[in-house]
């Protein structure tokens, strides 16, 4: 089983290196294909507005200095020709002050330029008459990119810039390739996502097989051990049985009668132990009427002197003198002993008063059975594993009363359960159907 959980993990764990060594080698092919197309724009929108701006002659810059409305016209004819044929989103003129003179957008005309603050320093370059390109980057999901050359006068000085803008059909392989990416990276994340929900559910139902299987094998085991001890076990039992009927028929002595009760107590005990270790069904308990308020009472008054000697305090509270249920008594009555002395042991260390009590609760459907003790109570940790068949904190326990104890009452259609209550007590609570 650990094999296999460690192979479903390796696989898993596989997959996501996998999957996250794709995603980067992606990213980087990204960053690299971004990287060599910024470069080709760089050069192409440079040659471009280098160019563009061969074709415009001193005069002419000139004259748009001067608002000349021929000089105007010619311009904004020859922009839109240049845009038209480079695919540029705009191609504009502007002066040293980075006031637009002519541009292909006509709404921004008697305007600052809109990206003079960003690419202040390639424009500074234009100025000092060096043709250059800006560098590629990203606003609000749109990719931008312009290209600066000097315009000179009929003097030889740099009076205006021609700038170019790269279109739309310039970033479409990045942002498609962008958007792939992105839709790679949720694909693989999902993916990942399905991998671990798979190896959860995998982990938990391979740990349920486990522990089945651990019950299966604890359960065999016990039944073995139980059938040993239960042979060498009957032998003295029957003895003992034998030897207190004969003082019970002689002396007729109530001390005698309960010698022999008891021992047929046991001698059912290590019987229904045997049974219920092979996995007997319900058939191998008996269901008869019994009052449950009685059988607590009288409990309550063979072990009272056990606790008084051992200065502990047991306490009953019942709600009611009659509780009749359908039940299998010597069951019930191990169960009930069982929790009690369990209590006892529990407060053996308390500097405080050992208080151990028994109660019982009745609604319309449901009778419970609350044992409860003022011990050190037991870790969260330790509770889901106190059913357990062999296991146990006690230093010379069996690990078999608990497993015993939730056996018999889920033969009843009860359940049993441990919590630490507000008053720091720990109790086990046994939740038993009324019945007919």
């Amino acid at each position: 089983m650990l094999g296999k959980r460690k192979a479903a993990l390796a696989a898993i764990v596989f997959t996501i290196l996998v999957l996250a060594a794709v995603n980067v080698g992606w990213w980087w092919y990204y960053r690299a294909i971004n990287i060599y197309l910024e470069d080709q724009m760089s050069l192409r929108l440079t040659g471009t507005a280098a160019l563009a701006s061969l074709g415009i002659s001193g005069e002419t810059v000139e004259n748009l200095l001067i608002e000349d409305i021929d000089a105007y016209a010619d311009m904004s004819q020859y922009l839109d020709s240049l845009a038209q044929i480079e695919s540029l989103s705009e191609a504009a003129i502007i002066d040293r002050d980075f006031s637009y003179l002519v541009s292909t957008r006509a709404e921004v005309e008697n305007e600052g330029y809109l990206l003079s603050q960003i690419n202040y320093d390639w424009l500074s370059l234009a100025l000092d008459g060096r043709a250059n390109s800006s560098r590629l980057y990203e606003l609000e999901g749109t990719f931008l990119k312009s290209a600066y050359a000097p315009l000179y006068d009929s003097t030889g000085q740099v009076a205006a810039i021609m700038v170019v803008e790269a279109g739309v059909s310039y970033f479409d392989i990045l942002s498609s390739l962008k958007k792939n990416l992105y839709l790679l990276a949720g694909w693989s994340a999902g993916i990942i996502a399905l991998l671990l929900i798979f190896y959860i559910i995998y982990n938990r139902r391979l740990a349920l097989a486990e522990a089945k299987l651990f019950r299966a094998g604890s359960q065999a085991a016990l039944g073995r051990m139980v059938a040993v001890v239960s042979h060498e076990v009957k032998n003295p039992l029957m003895i003992l049985h034998a030897a207190g009927e004969r003082l019970v028929n002689r002396y007729k002595d109530e001390e005698a009668q309960f010698i022999v009760e008891e021992v047929e107590r046991l001698d059912q005990i290590v019987t229904g132990y045997l049974s219920f270790a092979r996995g007997d069904s319900l058939e191998s308990i008996s269901f008869d009427k019994v009052d449950l308020a009685q059988l607590v009472q009288k409990i309550v008054i063979e072990f009272k002197p056990q606790f008084d000697k051992q200065k502990a305090k047991l306490l009953c509270d019942l709600e009611t003198d009659q509780l009749p249920i359908k039940a299998d008594r010597t069951g019930l009555r191990q169960v009930v002993i069982n929790l009690l002395l369990n209590g006892l042991e529990a407060t053996a260390d308390n500097d405080a008063d050992r208080i151990v009590s028994i109660a019982l609760k009745r609604n319309a459907e449901m009778v419970s059975v609350i044992v409860s003790d003022n011990g050190p109570g037991i870790k969260k940790s330790n509770r889901d594993k106190l059913f357990e068949p062999f296991y146990t904190t006690k230093v010379q326990g069996s690990g078999l009363g608990l497993y015993m104890c939730r056996k018999i009452v889920t033969m009843h259609n009860g359940t049993i359960d441990v919590v630490r209550s507000e008053d720091s007590l720990t109790r086990f609570e046994i939740c038993l159907p009324v019945g007919d």
